[in-house]
């Protein structure tokens, strides 16, 4: 029972002293101009494939249900209030901001608080002009009485364009 306790609290000092390190290599790592990590792995946002937005949008059942990186332009924001709590249990903000490229323009959504946008920066944050990449979750959105089906691209992680 004794020779137990000691390898509990050995164990326990050693997780400590293991956390305690990385984060510190963490915090040294994050003084350089890296890209983003995202995810429970820390992959970085730049090892994502950057689509186009206009192939998204001219073949969107390829990305359907699938996270994929958009990078561009923002050109417009507009938050809303949705007071709607069957949504997620409680009142939210909800950001919807138009992103350009070369090839196109899309919407993209921050559900706020009930959303999946893990990241530090949120969209309410992002300024007309500036350069972004998001992470977003793609899904064709169909209804019945609807003779096409939507783009939705619901934001997952956004951060600014790093030079």
């Amino acid at each position: 029972m004794h020779l137990l306790r000691i390898r509990i609290v050995l164990l326990t000092i050693v997780f400590i002293v293991t956390g305690f390190i990385c984060v510190q290599r963490e915090a040294a790592t994050e003084d350089l101009p890296r890209s983003s990590r995202v995810g429970p792995f820390r992959i970085p946002l730049t090892s994502y494939e950057r689509i186009p937005i206009g192939t998204v949008l001219a073949h969107p059942d390829r990305y359907h249900m699938r996270e994929i990186r958009l990078a561009g332009t923002v050109t417009s924001t507009l938050t809303e209030l949705i007071t709607n709590r069957l949504i997620c249990g409680r009142a939210h903000e909800r950001t919807t901001v138009t992103v350009e490229d070369d090839s196109g323009q899309i919407e993209v959504i921050d559900q706020g608080a009930c959303g999946r946008n893990i990241s530090g920066f949120k969209a309410p944050m992002l300024k007309v002009g500036q350069q972004a990449d998001f992470l977003v979750l793609i899904m064709i959105a169909t209804s019945p009485n609807a003779p096409s089906s939507s783009v939705e691209a619901t934001i997952c992680f956004v951060d600014l364009v790093r030079d």
